[in-house]
C-alpha cells in the first residue's frame, strides 16, 4: 500500500499505467565526489501491485538536465508497464484505484 501511494500521491506519480495498479519507488543520489553535480536517477516499479508479475529498476546515470528519479525515471517504469503487462495477459482492471490525484 504505501508503494502503491508513491504512484497515486508522491514522487512516483510518472510511473501511473492507466489500468493497472502499480507500486514503484523513486530515487536520486549525487556521485562522490558531491561537488561533481553528477548524479544517478532510479525508479523501480512492479505491476500488478497486489500481485506482481513484473519488476523493473531503471537506472539513469549522470542524466543531463532533470536529475530526478521522479521525473525522468518513473516514466520508463510507465511506459515498460504498460508494454510488458498486456504481452504477459495480464488485463486491464476495471477500477484503478491509485490513479494520481
Amino acid at each position: 500500500m504505501i508503494l502503491e501511494s508513491v504512484v497515486s500521491e508522491g514522487s512516483g506519480k510518472k510511473a501511473y499505467v492507466e489500468g493497472y495498479q502499480v507500486g514503484a519507488k523513486t530515487g536520486t543520489s549525487e556521485k562522490l565526489p558531491r561537488s561533481s553535480n553528477k548524479y544517478i536517477a532510479s525508479c523501480m516499479g512492479f505491476a500488478p501491485a497486489d500481485n506482481p508479475v513484473v519488476a523493473a529498476l531503471v537506472l539513469i546515470d549522470e542524466p543531463q538536465g532533470i536529475y530526478y528519479g521522479g521525473t525522468i525515471a518513473a516514466p520508463v517504469i510507465s511506459e515498460l508497464l504498460d508494454n510488458a503487462l498486456p504481452y504477459l495477459g495480464v488485463e486491464r482492471g476495471d477500477v484503478v484505484t491509485n490513479a494520481p490525484g
